[in-house]
């Protein structure tokens, strides 16, 4: 589930209880029965981010914005009574760039007890969403729901302390508004009951079956078997394929800036690996591919003095960045748009398990002048990830002769840059020619013959 935005769509729907019917004498007036507690309709703001195969501190912070309601049954629970839970939600969080499929994200909700209680009670909703859904739409309504034991009379309180939204991918935790990690440290949101447990004194909960079973007494114990082996990774034949997610092709909308001046480059792109599905040790070759450049400046550019550049950042169970370059470019005109380009670099696969390959800048790289594009609305002082983000798998086997062998000191795990190819690094941002081009507001992509020099403002 990758960035998003969560307004409020709806208002909490109410919460009606069915009557109880209770046959009782004539003469005796009947009662109605207490409605379930409840906190809310209340409007919360929750932090979130993105854990791709739940592993990580968390990447892609987003925003949930919603209306929450906490209900628990019975209304007023005493001593000894195994209370039930429930949490609605009528909006849900919006789906990232993929689409989903109904049942796709579990929903998991830890609620602290306190007061009078101790511990935390679990609340799920095993299917989530409903339906399938596009894109960056809202999930949809969720009620999740779980069980307490009221094990302690007095003042007592539930607090929802974290969210978890269980794809298998890619989960996300959420928890009060904020960055942070909120798998490793979640912070209690602002969504709490307050009540009180009736009677006096405490309980002890009833033993689980499992606990309580005994074994007949004509049954035989079981031979002790060895436990499996878990620590040999699995043979090529014990893996499938998993289908890669290559980005695009897509049209896509970044930021350019060339020292103060600022333009929009819409471009169609296309991420992509090969192989899609290595193993351990593999030279993976990611590739990015646009249908055209941005716009050129008022001066012809010299055949091989421009070259683009791109960084993708690397998530899942890698870390670091690739480098990519794409081939110089011919002899360019003034005002005329660049031609499209193919840019690649490679990295050697460490870890089994999803990796992400997000592209976080694009440079335009001239000796005298440069321009860099990103998602951010300053590019330069600001840099923003694009939206432009492949996901593949990592066997657990070791890499085959055909996937080659990854050389030096790089990895797809271990926080460090990764092996890349052309030039090391990203050159900073892209240049314009002068100050005198700079006021007058001219093209995206300036730059001077390299006879000439930098002009200097």
């Amino acid at each position: 589930m990758t960035r998003r935005r969560f307004p409020v769509r709806m208002a909490a729907p109410a919460l009606v209880l069915a009557p109880l019917l209770l046959t009782i004498p004539a003469a005796v007036p009947a009662r109605a029965a207490p409605p379930a507690a409840a906190i809310g309709p209340t409007a919360a703001t929750l932090g979130c981010r993105l854990y791709f195969n739940d592993a990580g501190t968390g990447s892609s912070p987003t925003v949930w914005q919603d209306t929450f309601t906490l209900t628990q049954s019975p209304a007023e629970p005493k001593v000894g009574d195994t209370v039930t839970v429930t949490l609605t939600a009528p909006t849900g969080p919006d789906n990232g760039p993929v689409g989903l499929n109904a049942g796709d994200v579990p929903v998991n909700v830890t609620l602290a007890l306190g007061g009078s209680l101790s511990g935390t009670a679990t609340l799920r909703m095993s299917s989530y969403p409903a339906r399938a859904v596009a894109p960056a739409e809202p999930l949809g309504p969720i009620t999740a729901t779980g069980t307490y034991f009221a094990a302690a009379a007095g003042a007592a309180t539930l607090t929802v302390g974290r969210v978890t939204f269980a794809n298998a991918s890619a989960t996300t935790h959420c928890s009060a508004a904020g960055d942070r990690d909120h798998k490793a440290a979640p912070v209690p949101t602002s969504i709490v009951e307050d009540f009180t447990v009736g009677g006096t004194g405490t309980a002890t909960p009833p033993p689980s079956p499992s606990a309580s079973a005994t074994p007949s007494p004509s049954a035989k114990p079981s031979p002790s078997l060895p436990p499996p082996a878990t620590d040999d990774p699995p043979t090529a034949t014990d893996e499938v394929d998993t289908p890669a997610q290559p980005f695009g092709p897509k049209s896509v909308k970044l930021n350019c800036k060339t020292l103060s001046s600022l333009s929009a480059w819409t471009a169609t792109h296309t991420l992509s690996m090969s192989p899609s599905n290595p193993g351990r040790g593999a030279k993976v070759t990611v590739s990015l591919k646009f249908s055209a450049g941005p716009k050129s400046g008022p001066v012809p550019v010299g055949a091989g003095d421009l070259v683009p550049k791109a960084t993708v950042k690397v998530g899942g169970v890698g870390s670091g960045t690739v480098n990519l370059r794409g081939p110089a470019y011919g002899a360019i005109d003034a005002y005329a748009a660049l031609p499209g380009a193919t840019l690649t670099g490679t990295y050697t696969t460490a870890r089994a398990g999803l990796v992400s390959l997000t592209v976080s800048n694009i440079v335009f790289d001239h000796p005298q002048v440069d321009t860099e594009c990103n998602a951010g609305a300053d590019p330069v002082t600001g840099p923003k990830e694009t939206s432009i983000v492949a996901k593949f798998t990592v066997k657990s086997r070791a890499a085959t002769d055909d996937e080659g062998e990854g050389g030096g000191g790089g990895n797809g795990d271990g926080g460090g840059s990764l092996p890349t190819t052309g030039e090391g690094g990203v050159t900073t941002l892209m240049l314009l020619w002068s100050s005198a081009a700079l006021l007058l507001g001219v093209g995206l992509v300036v730059v001077l013959p390299r006879r000439r020099g930098i002009l200097r403002s």
